[in-house]
């Protein structure tokens, strides 16, 4: 048995629990409109990897940290500006290049070194790779479990949640680090492409079928696990790379439920 082995097991573990937590930001991303945030998040991984590699320290804490700065001034210039959090983004997604940049040539640090880091290997993972995502997975369950009426007033409408009560500012700089945590510890172990594939497509896989904002984060989850298990196993059975089977699998789930979509004629509710 292919799972025999403990990196294969160890690949197949960290998928299925990646697959069922990280389709939650995927939601939460795609219904906020935050697409322009993930990827500022993806160009602070690669200044966080370039600091790592440049201090030969594990990648994560700096990503972690690069994308906390980013969120945090993000957030600020587009609440205290009125600018549009797009633009805003782009502005950051260039300086955190050039700062990339900067420090890959100034301390000599080859620049195939730097963008490894954002390829993650699945059959690479150590025992406490594998521990970080199941805890982060966890954490992102938990939360969204405890805040989902905080959440679900955001997703719908910022406004309507301050005048519920709700301390949108907090609410609003906590979903931020709630993505820039995901892309952090998705980019890192799971690798760019693996990224949209189980944080993005599951959320789209249910947002077509789902009828409630409930049953959005559940299908979102179920999409997601069936994505990185059918993934996996066509990787293996054709010898192909695990996301390319991956993306392989949700890419076929997309098509599914837009077909069934199509004939149901399926809207979602807001409950």
């Amino acid at each position: 048995m292919i799972l025999a082995y403990p990196p294969i097991l160890r690949g197949f573990l960290a998928l299925l629990v990646a697959g069922l937590a990280f389709p939650i930001t995927g939601v939460i991303i795609v219904r906020m409109n935050l697409i322009t945030l993930r990827f500022a998040m993806m160009h602070g991984a690669l200044l966080g990897g370039a600091i790592a590699v440049a201090s030969g320290i594990h990648p994560l804490g700096p990503t972690l940290l690069v994308n906390a700065v980013i969120v945090a001034a993000v957030g600020r210039i587009s609440r205290r500006t009125g600018v549009n959090l797009g633009a805003v983004t782009t502005m950051v997604m260039a300086v955190s290049v050039a700062g990339a940049a900067a420090l890959t040539y100034r301390l000599g640090v080859p620049a195939k070194d730097t963008l490894a880091v954002l390829w993650g290997n699945i059959y690479a993972l150590r025992p406490a790779d594998l521990l970080i995502v199941v805890l982060f997975g966890i954490v992102l369950i938990a939360a969204t479990v405890i805040g989902r009426r905080r959440l679900v007033a955001m997703m719908f409408s910022r406004e309507i949640a301050f005048v519920s009560g709700i301390n949108e500012p907090l609410a609003y700089y906590a979903i931020l680090f709630g993505v820039a945590a995901t892309v952090a510890v998705a980019m890192r172990i799971l690798g760019a492409l693996l990224l949209d594939v189980l944080v993005i497509l599951p959320a789209l896989v249910a947002g077509r079928i789902a009828r409630s904002l409930t049953s959005l984060f559940l299908l979102a989850g179920a999409a997601g696990v069936v994505a990185s298990a059918g993934g996996f196993f066509i990787s293996i059975g054709l010898d192909i790379p695990a996301s390319t089977g991956i993306a392989l699998a949700a890419v076929t789930l997309l098509g599914i439920t837009e077909v069934v979509a199509g004939r149901t004629g399926r809207r979602l509710r807001p409950t």
